[in-house]
């Protein structure tokens, strides 16, 4: 397995996020993004809006 890198940037982070099912709720200083999981509940994820996101 690769490992995470120590920064990986922004699109790339929100594109494999999105393909594990997270949606963009809102995008401003940070990023808010939540999954509608299949029991009705959801897993929201908040990290900050830079350029180059820190594992």
């Amino acid at each position: 397995m690769p490992k995470f890198p120590v920064d990986a940037p922004k699109s790339k982070v929100i594109k494999t996020l999105e393909l594990l099912g997270f949606s963009i709720v809102r995008e401003r200083e940070h990023i808010v993004m939540v999954r509608e999981n299949g029991d009705g509940s959801r897993t929201p994820l908040t990290m900050p809006n830079h350029s180059q996101i820190k594992s």
